[in-house]
């Protein structure tokens, strides 16, 4: 999730009867903004080399009537996405970028705070839980080269892990502790702690900033991989992703891309 590797972090939360109609919705709105659905799991047919532009999304399983959709959108359709979305209930938008973050109510496609209040409580903490899985935040200078490569910067962390264990044995502990310092939890940026501040106001039967997207992604991509081949081998993250989201195979894809 928090890692930022499109420039920002949004979740869409909704009290909807259907998720492959808030899929459709959706779907439909990133198809008149040029994009195309692709599926690069595990039976899918990969993802198009023309494709430099995405948006992955997640619709998690229903929670107590409320339906949730992790990733980054595209910030010039989400007007238009969250005026369909909106029409004739509520929709709770929540972001942050490095500078910035909010968490906003939308009816009708518009925000309006009498809406948010209603879901907001008195005491307000900014801090992240310890549970909350942490991401990784590159440097800048590193962050624009990993951007340019497509590089995702927990996979980079867990790549120079296995790296270091590798090449320096023994003292590989002081090499990781290192390059940790490399990467920052996206949630302490200043964009994070605005949009934290208000979540911990937040009444609602599950906390926003879980699951994360990456282990979701991980989860989501072993059992689709363990579906078409029962005795494949995981990764240890795949290993640990899928016994942390034992439900994974109920989440929802939203994968597309355009040129």
């Amino acid at each position: 999730m928090a890692a930022l590797k499109e420039g920002r972090w949004d979740q869409l939360c909704l009290q909807a009867e259907s998720a492959v109609a808030v899929a459709e919705t959706i779907g439909a709105v990133l198809a008149q903004g040029g994009y195309a659905p692709y599926d690069p799991f595990p039976g899918g047919a990969g993802t198009p080399a023309t494709f430099k532009k995405f948006v992955r999304l997640f619709i998690l399983p229903e929670a107590e009537g409320w339906l949730r959709v992790l990733g980054a959108q595209d910030a010039a359709l989400l007007p238009e996405m969250l005026r369909k979305l909106s029409a004739g209930r509520t929709v709770l938008h929540a972001w942050f970028t490095a500078e910035r973050g909010a968490l906003e109510a939308y009816r009708d496609g518009r925000a309006e705070a009498a809406l948010l209040a209603a879901y907001l409580g008195e005491s307000a903490s900014a801090a992240a839980p310890e549970s909350q899985p942490r991401a990784s935040n590159l440097p800048s200078e590193v962050a624009k080269l990993a951007e340019a490569q497509g590089v995702d910067p927990k996979q980079a962390e867990r790549l120079i892990g296995r790296f270091a264990g590798r090449l320096f044995g023994a003292g590989a502990a002081g090499v990781q502790a290192e390059a940790a310092r490399l990467f920052q939890s996206a949630w302490q940026s200043a964009g994070g702690q605005q949009l934290a501040a208000q979540i911990g106001r937040l009444r609602l039967p599950f906390d926003l900033r879980t699951p994360d997207f990456e282990p979701l992604r991980e989860a989501y991509h072993a059992q689709r991989l363990l579906a078409r081949r029962p005795s494949a081998r995981l990764m240890e993250s795949e290993r640990a992703a899928l016994q942390a989201l034992p439900n994974v195979g109920a989440v929802q894809p939203i994968y597309m891309g355009k040129a």
